[in-house]
């Protein structure tokens, strides 16, 4: 019983923030002392780190109202609702610390409209242990819940703590009825009204002060994912392009007249210039000035220096105060700026792959924080991923399926597509085909070596297996191996003729396979359904199941396996003539259907009159994909059949092709809209994403030796079209971060129910670089017009730093940059013993819609909020921060465009040894040398930015270091006080006193 519940504290798909594993010798880690919680009451409305969870079915709505945090149960779950138990619905504080013979007290107070019970404890993330449940100072006999009557409640107790919980929680259950909760905890519609939250330390006092021990205190470095903008001098922190456009936004929460600003080369005034007054961005929630300093092309290291220095703040937390007028440092490079990206960004898909060990050797994108061999892993679902196929929709199953209960399939392989261990055809199909056509470009310009067993771009293993697949590939092109792993994988979706349920449908593919309910985060994907609890239960009680077949899923095979086709010919012709024929045989077996889906969009009820279109709503245990219209991905199809084949068939249904939802009257063929419509999508400022294909295809007739010189002619001016869309957007009067997208008014039908939003859309990141990619094409197209590459440059300033936040949404990028992605293995915020987040991933960015509780803990009210600053950089933020497989793509082929390009912004020529610049009308040729890293005087964690985090990890490293570990380099950057050589904790002072501005400078030879 113990272990069962302490498990079920993990079960929910939400998850903790950072644990709070800091020294405390030099520093105050509360306002009040003793305090261990971030939050005791919720008078200003924010909820933070208190947060609310569900396991689906379950479900509760709350707000932060009136000073308390109210929780309502919409639906308690329970295990004949198709849930588990009482943990189904809980109200929870993640990231504390315990520590052993501590004595703790403990006060708790809530409203109840309806009497009933429910369980609290305060135990770690593990499963195993704990040192307090139901007021109960002795864990073994706190077993019977707490009473709650109705009306107000008050509650008092204390424990002292029997061992030391590195990361534990205090948690509240009180779902439905299930094991160990033999009827509901409260009747539906009951509303939970919690405030007045104390756990302190009485203990402390004396630990306090002592460098070798670990506080209880709530460490006010732990921001929870909040950011907080350090720089209002918005600009791309990892750096601009010779001969490309250098332009940074200086945004103030006050309308400010045209600023004078310096751009500084390692503190040498270069360039002075005045800002460019816009007024009031509505997505940047900022007034913003444009400070352009292009003609700024001297590589180099550099800043910008605002005339506002009155304009700095004092974060209250860390007792930090920024020049909010000072930049970040960047850089400006010849071409090599986003060196070393692209590498990351693609280790992203070794590192998914499902159904087969994840070697460490392999792995060459990493936190340099964390430990590398940490990413490394047995294979998850491995050596069968076996599933039950589903002869129906259903949106939520409890442990009985439809069907024929034996029928199963095993689909092993494949990438683990986003934060989650399900796999999705449709979404699979838009990254294989990003992945391939950005090694179809590089083709076409001869630039496609680089892919071949080259270490600078990819390192991947040559030759795997993976359930009945061997493949051997040395010798062809890494990126399309690494896509063939994703490929492989929708073959195996192909629907049989085995499956009596869809005997009409052979040859159609099944649309998604997936956990029949969500899992929880820090959950390895190699053991969470094998791992048996004390009542003999699978650890998550899981089961694998597939979807029925779609045609949305045919298609997107289709696509995928006919573009693969005449990539592999001549590497492996085998292999290119299976695709072949499985596009071929799946075209034909959706045709035979074409009247029932050709022109038909029924809504999202579409489903139900032909459960070959895929609902939007049905997504437990995995994401939705839904999508009830798919001439696009028809279109999509035969562009890529015919580009291979050259066959008047496919291209005698494309050239017909015309969305009926006309968007902004370009979907059609040939062309590029940008304004997506049908499935998910309505106006999306965009020209192509996983639910809207069509635009592929048109990319795909650009590069194909098929298409006629006059439907290419035409395809040519609808790029640049659509481009010129992009750019003046960009360059608009009211775009402060001079970003190529816009919000839309839409619906989610999933997390938010018959709520119209307005703004910026889930995973709003991806259409940014989407577009960045018909920017690109336009740029080939126009015989390298800069002004399609600014574009691009421009929506990659927004993702690595020009935006709302001053905020890199890059793993490892940028001065500030994304940390605690959204993902159930790089969960190293909720549980040390798992990895940090590998380097060169995207996370999906923000989204108005606010649809996790996390994000509406910190008192955020959707429609009242910045697109911009709907952002939360934690574990637990899932409507913002998870990072997929599609998402990943693009951001990877924009990294590949600029490797391939950026060298001839300048119009000079490169070589390996020396470097040729234009600024203005000077050309200066400098020697490039091998760089060595200069210290970064104070940056302890080599994270870019000087902060309390670097005092702490040199004095957890003197106290502890065979479990707090420094690199080479940063030791170097931490020996700031050089009376003695080597790090101590007089180095651990210098930094706080300079964060105290008791020091003007780290730098010990100054």
């Amino acid at each position: 019983m113990h272990k069962k519940i302490a498990k079920a504290v993990t079960s929910s798909l939400m998850a903790a923030s950072m644990v709070a594993s800091s020294v405390a010798a030099l520093i105050p880690m509360s306002a009040a002392a003793g305090n261990c919680l971030g939050q005791n009451d919720f008078d200003d409305g924010i909820g933070l780190p208190w947060h609310i969870c569900v396991t689906n079915p379950a479900e509760q709505k709350f707000d932060i109202s009136g000073g308390t945090y109210n929780c309502t149960i919409v639906n308690p779950g329970g295990k004949e609702r198709g849930g588990d138990s009482r943990w189904d619905c809980q109200f929870r504080h993640r990231s504390l610390h315990i520590e052993q013979g501590h004595k703790y007290t403990i006060h708790w107070e809530v409203d109840a409209t309806s009497a009933g019970e429910l369980h609290t404890h305060i135990a770690p993330l593990s499963g195993v242990g704990g040192v307090w449940q139901n007021n109960s100072e002795q864990w073994e006999q706190g077993w019977n819940n707490v009473k709650i009557s109705e009306g107000h409640n008050e509650f008092d107790s204390s424990f002292t703590a029997k061992e030391t919980l590195e990361v534990a929680e205090w948690a509240f259950h009180y779902g439905g009825a299930g094991p160990y909760q033999p009827s509901d905890c409260f009747p539906k519609d009951t509303t939970l009204s919690f405030d007045n939250m104390k756990l302190e330390c009485e203990t402390c006092g004396s630990e306090f002060v002592s460098a070798s021990k670990t506080p209880c205190l709530w460490d006010p470095t732990n921001e929870l994912g909040v950011i907080t903008p350090r720089s209002d001098v918005r600009i791309n922190q990892v750096g601009y392009f010779v001969g490309a456009d250098k332009k940074a936004t200086y945004a103030t929460s006050e309308e400010k007249s045209a600023v004078s600003f310096t751009v500084k080369k390692n503190g040498t005034a270069v360039f002075t210039g005045k800002g460019k007054p816009i007024g009031f961005d509505k997505d940047a929630g900022d007034y913003c000035q444009i400070l352009d300093f292009s003609s700024v092309d001297e590589p180099g290291t550099y800043t910008i220096e605002v005339d506002d220095t009155s304009n700095t703040f004092l974060n209250k937390k860390t007792k930090e105060t920024y020049k909010k007028y000072i930049s970040h440092e960047f850089k400006i490079g010849a071409g090599d700026t986003y060196k070393g990206i692209l590498k990351d960004a693609m280790n992203y898909y070794y590192q998914n792959r499902s159904g087969m060990d994840i070697e460490e050797k392999y792995i060459t994108s990493y936190n340099p924080k964390d430990d590398k061999s940490k990413l490394a892993h047995k294979g998850g679902h491995a050596p069968k991923d076996m599933a039950y196929v589903q002869s129906k929709w259903v949106r939520a199953y409890g442990q009985e399926f439809d069907g024929d209960k034996d029928y199963q399939i095993d689909c092993v392989g494949g990438w683990y597509d986003a934060g989650d261990h399900g796999k999705y055809v449709v979404n699979g199909g838009i990254s294989v085909w990003t992945l391939q056509n950005m090694y179809e470009r590089s083709k076409a310009h001869g630039t496609d070596s680089k892919w071949i067993d080259n270490e600078d771009t990819m390192l991947i293993p040559q030759s795997y297996k993976v359930g009945n697949i061997s493949f051997s590939g040395s010798g062809t092109p890494d990126v399309l191996d690494e896509a063939r792993v994703e490929l492989e994988w929708m073959f195996n979706m192909i629907v049989s003729s085995s499956d009596k349920s869809w005997s009409d449908c052979e040859g159609l593919v099944y649309h998604k396979m997936h956990d029949h309910k969500w899992t929880g985060l820090a959950t390895k994907p190699w053991d969470y359904a094998g791992e048996k609890l004390a009542d003999g239960s699978d650890g998550w009680n899981t089961t694998r199941i597939v979807k029925p077949p779609t045609y949305a899923a045919t298609f997107n095979m289709i696509a995928c396996a006919a573009q693969a086709a005449r990539l592999w010919k001549g590497y492996d012709d085998a292999f290119a003539d299976e695709c072949l024929e499985k596009a071929k045989t799946s075209w034909k077996a959706v045709m035979a259907k074409e009247k029932k889906w050709h022109g038909v969009d029924n809504g999202k009820d579409a489903w139900k009159t032909d459960p070959q279109f895929a609902p939007l709503d049905q997504a437990i245990g995995g994401g939705g994909y839904g999508d009830t219209y798919v001439d696009d991905d028809a279109y999509w199809a035969a562009c890529e059949l015919y580009s291979t084949t050259g066959d008047d068939e496919y291209y005698n249904f494309l050239k017909d092709y015309k969305n009926i939802h006309e968007g902004d009257g370009h979907d059609k063929a040939f062309d590029l809209t940008c304004s997506l419509g049908g499935g998910e999508n309505n106006g999306s400022f965009s020209s192509f994403n996983w639910g809207c294909t069509a635009g592929l295809g048109t990319l795909t007739l650009l590069l194909s030796d098929k298409t006629s010189a006059a439907d290419k002619a035409t395809i040519e001016k609808n790029i640049q079209t659509a481009a010129d869309t992009y750019i003046d957007f960009e360059n608009g009067s009211s775009n402060g971060m001079g970003i190529p997208y816009k919000g839309t008014k839409f619906t989610d039908d999933i997390n938010a129910p018959g709520v119209i939003i307005e703004g910026y859309e889930w995973g709003s990141n991806s259409f940014v670089i989407n577009n960045a990619i018909v920017m690109a094409y336009a740029y080939d197209v126009s015989n390298h017009n800069m002004k399609y590459a600014n574009g691009m440059v421009s929506a990659l300033d927004y993702i690595f730093g020009r935006n709302g936040l001053g905020f890199s949404f890059v793993t490892g990028y940028g001065t500030y940059h994304s940390e605690n992605p959204h993902h159930r293995y790089w969960s190293y915020e909720l549980d040390h013993s798992f990895p940090m987040a590998p380097s060169g991933v995207m996370s999906g960015g923000c989204g108005a819609g606010l649809q996790d509780p996390y994000v509406g803990g910190l008192g955020y009210q959707r429609g009242k909020v910045a697109s911009q600053k709907c952002f939360v950089d934690s574990i637990e933020a899932w409507s913002v921060n998870e990072v997929t497989i599609n998402w990943n793509a693009p951001f990877a082929w924009a990294m590949s465009f600029f490797d391939d390009e950026a060298k001839n912004f300048s119009g000079d020529v490169q070589t390996t040894t020396s470097t040729t610049t234009k600024v203005t009308t000077t050309t200066t040729t400098t020697t490039a040398t091998t760089p060595v890293k200069d210290p970064v005087w104070g940056d302890t964690n080599c994270d870019g930015t000087v902060e309390l985090a670097d005092a702490i990890l040199i004095m957890q490293y003197l106290a502890n270091p065979n479990k707090y570990s420094i690199t080479e380099q940063g030791k170097l950057n931490g020996d700031v006080d050089k009376t003695v050589n080597g790090l101590t904790s007089n180095d651990a002072l210098r930094i706080q006193e300079y964060l105290l501005h008791l020091r003007s400078t780290l730098n010990p030879n100054a």
